[in-house]
């Protein structure tokens, strides 16, 4: 969520708190002054009984889906300072963080509630999916690897752990995971998207561009297959035909940057490491 966000959530609240203050002043007052303090536990009491234990607005949480990123932080922030103990809001609030590109927030967040659901499967691989996101992948591995061997039907988590296992430069072991995850979830685009970038991470771009090219004819490909694609067409030494891939997701500016990074890269194999993108899945 960005720092502007957080401040309106804040003022918002300090208002609330203000107005309840005043008119709590005023209506203490007038309670003490005519029945006493016994009078005013007891209106308290009465007032407590009446206002039933606050419950999630089940229609709200389906429709935020529909809002843009920012737009769903905020509510899920909201939510999960609403009802710290509901595994739905920690859930979605760290998850939104992780896809709104706050992902040491979203670590933090699926960390701090990770200690009230210590074995909710989804909020493990969402800490797991942050912490490679910001580039810790030495965290990532035991949650993953532990949400691994529970459920051996879950593609996604082993997906991870190969992501994980490539920031370490663990390409066999990275491999093994993604090809454990196809197995389970063939032709997944996802899944050979990632293949393919921990080729391109070892330094190997004619390895990568089969598998990214057979991510790229998959339904539903994401853009990360094609511009990864294009970076594995691109260190071949192939710079036309890796622009062409590129301007179908990215602006002409942008492609020409990258053209330009990806020719220095060529006299540099030892930055290939850096080169592209898993997916967030």
């Amino acid at each position: 969520m960005s720092r502007l966000a957080l401040s309106l959530l804040a003022a918002t609240s300090l208002a609330a708190c203000a107005t309840t203050g005043q008119h709590a002043n005023a209506a203490g007052g007038n309670t003490l002054a005519q029945n006493g303090p016994d009078g005013a536990a007891q209106s308290q009491q009465r007032a407590t009984r009446a206002a039933p234990p606050r419950t999630p607005d089940r229609h709200a949480r389906e429709q935020i889906t529909r809002q843009d990123m920012l737009t769903q932080m905020a509510f899920w922030a909201g939510e999960y300072d609403t009802f710290p103990n509901d595994l739905e809001a920690a859930q979605r609030f760290a998850e939104t963080l992780r896809k709104g590109g706050r992902a040491d927030r979203a670590a933090a967040v699926a960390q701090e509630a990770l200690q009230r659901f210590p074995q909710d499967r989804a909020l493990t691989l969402t800490y797991g999916l942050a912490q490679i996101a910001a580039r810790n992948p030495q965290e990532a591995l035991r949650p993953l690897a532990m949400v691994a061997s529970l459920d051996a039907h879950d593609w996604r988590v082993r997906s991870a752990l190969g992501a994980a296992l490539d920031q370490l430069g663990r390409f066999a072991e990275a491999r093994q995971a993604y090809t454990e995850a196809l197995a389970i979830q063939p032709n997944d685009p996802g899944v050979l998207t990632n293949m393919g970038v921990s080729h391109l991470m070892e330094g190997d771009p004619a390895a990568a561009e089969p598998i990214l090219r057979q991510a790229v004819a998959q339904p539903n490909a994401p853009a990360e297959a094609r511009q990864n694609l294009a970076v594995a067409i691109a260190l071949q030494g192939r710079f036309d035909e890796a622009q062409q891939l590129e301007r179908i997701d990215l602006p002409p500016a942008v492609v020409a940057a990258n053209m330009q990074y990806l020719r220095a890269l060529l006299s540099d194999p030892h930055r290939w490491g850096d080169v592209g993108q898993h997916t967030g899945r």
